[in-house]
């Protein structure tokens, strides 16, 4: 009596990459694989399950229903699965020479960065800090594709694929330069706030200015000094103008004295200011990403 075939369980590790990337060509890159080994498996795997698991859509392919239903029935056991094989690897930090890469936003980096070249001072280890892209995709395929190993960011995931922790909770404060003629600790009244013309930082990624990001209800239409999108450009546009500006508490403080501000209270309800710790669901167990997670949850 013949054997039935036995299943290839390479073609859902193929399947889940596809399925990811939402193209063949970087699924090939991120498994090291020909675009027509991919595009053979995607095939085999379609006559296997007897449906048709993605349909072409301009340069990348889009899942139908079937291949969403699919992904979701397979991604919790295959997280479980890789996440045991990442804990099996070994890491010592004593010894080890390692390169790390992290992407963290701009309120965070720069007194991140001090801190780890302190702590790393003798070790064999780099660590690289990237400003954090402004293109949300980008930030999924390169943690996916683990071009980066973790990421801080001002916003959690809502993919099985991610885990998040909040790392650090921040609050938003006004600056202004130290002469201001007319706001001060005892006049940062919210008439007071939007008479003044405003330097606002552009938040790319919400199509939003920051403040109105942050801040519970709708703020009303304030007077447009200047636009950055960097919060340290909008920062030295305070210390040479009359223009109020809000940044978090954190890099207020840490700049004050470069820009010559003053920290004033915001004078409106807004939601706290959360670091998020993101990194692969699969890597939690994982010796030398749990060590750099640890490691920047120490300095911070």
């Amino acid at each position: 009596m013949s054997q039935p075939n036995k299943f290839d369980l390479n073609l859902l590790r193929v399947f889940i990459s596809a399925y990811e990337q939402e193209s063949v060509t970087r699924a090939a890159e991120q498994l090291d694989l020909t675009q027509s080994a991919v595009s053979n498996a995607l095939n085999r795997l379609k006559d296997s399950v007897g449906h048709e698991l993605f349909a072409r859509t301009g340069r990348g392919i889009k899942p139908t229903r079937f291949a969403q239903d699919f992904y979701l029935s397979l991604q919790g056991p295959l997280l479980d699965i890789e996440g045991v094989m990442e804990g099996i690897q070994e890491f010592d930090p004593a010894t080890a020479r390692r390169r790390f890469v992290i992407y963290c936003h701009e309120a965070l980096i720069h007194d991140l960065r001090q801190k780890i070249d302190k702590v790393l001072k003798d070790s064999s280890i780099e660590v690289v800090l990237i400003d954090l892209p402004a293109n949300e995709e980008q930030i999924s395929e390169d943690l996916t594709a683990e071009k980066v190993d973790v990421v801080v960011d001002v916003n959690a995931p809502n993919s099985r694929v991610f885990r998040s922790q909040i790392i650090m909770r921040d609050s938003l404060c006004c600056i202004t330069h130290k002469d201001h003629p007319r706001l001060n600790a005892d006049t940062i009244s919210k008439e007071a706030y939007l008479a003044e013309r405003h330097a606002l930082f552009d938040m790319t990624r919400f199509n939003l200015k920051f403040v109105d990001w942050i801040t519970e209800g709708v703020l009303p239409q304030r007077k447009v000094y200047s636009e950055h999108k960097s919060l340290l450009g909008m920062m030295a546009a305070v210390s040479y103008s009359d223009a109020v500006g809000v940044v978090p508490h954190t890099i207020a403080n840490q700049y004050k004295e470069v820009f010559n501000l003053v920290i004033l209270d915001f004078p409106f309800e807004t939601k706290t200011f959360d670091s998020h710790l993101v990194y692969l669901s699969k890597m939690n167990a994982n010796p030398a990403n749990r060590w750099v997670r640890e490691l920047i949850m120490a300095q911070v």
